[in-house]
């Protein structure tokens, strides 16, 4: 019995059978396998879809996660099917939070975004023309400067944000001590700002200048202009016209940081009280500061120029007078007043009020035969020195008394 089951077992026939068995239960497995429903997860990039031309879109979200179902084969092969996309159409400058939008291929489908909206900022875009200027490192050793520098194109056109691009007055340009110290041309990157170490928000055309200087030892000099003040008033008759300083400019020197905060140099106030001609006074030069000195001058002319001063002075409501003989019994004058305005020195001005009245005004009636007629002001200055500016009105109406 034991011999027949062996001869069975070693026949090929068996072995067939087995072996289509085998054969018959893989498939089924297989088959029943590529049936079943999966769920996966992909990380894909967020899109922007119709972003505006004049503006730019910041978001902290890069990345959503997609999560699918679908058949094991359906599944298996989602690597670059899938996109995720935020449509911008139509929107306006500010913060948004929009929807995120995930492009499934066929055969799978979407269970979850996350996360589903995104928050964003649009940003209206400008372009301004900017100045290069060059930024010193600040490990330069101490008695070395940079001269003759020349920078190529010396403006370039700055694209960014307009509120933010508002608040440049100019780009830099900034090498390090190295390239200084061993370069004299450099081919350098535009930056927004010196202490700026990220990434910059704003985009220069073009985006590199040449950059040629002279590393030169010793003091940095500067030439400054030289202002002075005067205190107190001239007499009472003049006034100060013009101050005149010679040197008009002083050359400075000392550390590079001290003589870049000075931009004017002031001497000691020039008393002028009471004073009633020209006058020229040599003022010294103080230092500045204590570590910066005054090159070659160590004082200047001062000229005090004046000229007389002119006062108008109003006399208001002067009695208008009748002057002269007539034919008629009386007067009567409309309006019986009138303003006056003198000019002259104050002195002169004083001299005659202290007289009284400095002006009459009066109206001439000799040879006048008619009963109502217009007629010019006449006024009679007392003072000498002065003169008439203005006479309101200059014209009356004087009516003939005939009762």
């Amino acid at each position: 019995m034991m011999k027949s089951i062996d001869r069975l077992l070693a026949s090929r026939l068996f072995l067939k059978v087995i072996s289509l068995l085998v054969a018959t239960l893989v498939w089924y497995y297989i088959a029943a396998d590529r049936g079943t429903e999966v769920v996966r997860t992909v990380t894909v990039p967020v899109e922007f879809l119709n972003v505006p031309a004049d503006m730019s879109v910041t978001s902290k979200v890069r990345d959503v996660d997609v999560q699918v179902s679908g058949t094991r084969e359906s599944a298996s092969s989602l690597s670059g099917t899938i996109a995720s996309q935020v449509d911008l159409k139509g929107l306006e400058p500010g913060v948004h939070r929009e929807p995120v939008h995930a492009v499934l291929p066929s055969g799978v489908r979407l269970v979850e975004v996350s996360p589903p909206y995104v928050d964003l900022e649009l940003t209206k875009m400008g372009s301004r023309l900017l100045p290069v200027k060059l930024g010193t490192p600040d490990d330069l050793p101490p008695g070395h400067r940079v001269e003759d520098v020349l920078i190529s194109p010396g403006e370039v056109t700055v694209k960014g944000s307009e509120e933010e691009l508002a608040l440049l007055e100019n780009v830099w340009v900034l090498p390090t001590l190295d390239q200084i110290q061993t370069q004299n041309e450099i081919v350098l990157p535009i930056i927004s700002s010196t202490g700026n170490t990220g990434k910059d928000p704003f985009l220069a055309e073009p985006g590199q200048v040449t950059l040629s200087f002279t590393l030169v030892r010793g003091f940095p000099r500067k030439v400054v202009p030289v202002r002075i003040e005067t205190v107190g008033d001239p007499g009472m008759d003049f006034q100060i016209e013009a101050v005149a300083v010679d040197p008009p400019e002083v050359t400075i020197q000392g550390p590079l940081e001290s003589v870049e905060r000075i931009e004017e140099l002031f001497l000691p106030p020039l008393d002028v009280e009471g004073i009633t001609s020209d006058i020229t006074r040599v003022v010294p030069i103080e230092r500045p500061a204590d570590d910066v000195e005054v090159v070659l001058d160590n004082s200047v002319n001062v000229k005090i120029l004046l000229t007389q001063r002119i006062e108008n002075r109003l006399y208001a409501r002067i009695p208008v007078q009748i002057s002269g003989k007539s034919i008629y019994q009386g007067w009567r004058i409309d309006p019986l007043e009138a303003n006056v305005f003198l000019e002259g020195s104050p002195s002169d001005l004083d001299a005659a009020e202290s007289m009284g009245s400095p002006v009459e005004v009066f109206v001439d009636v000799t040879n006048l035969v008619s009963t109502k007629i217009r007629v010019p002001l006449q006024f009679k200055i007392k003072g000498k020195g002065l003169k008439m500016s203005l006479i309101e009105p200059a014209v009356v109406t004087v009516y003939a008394l005939t009762e």
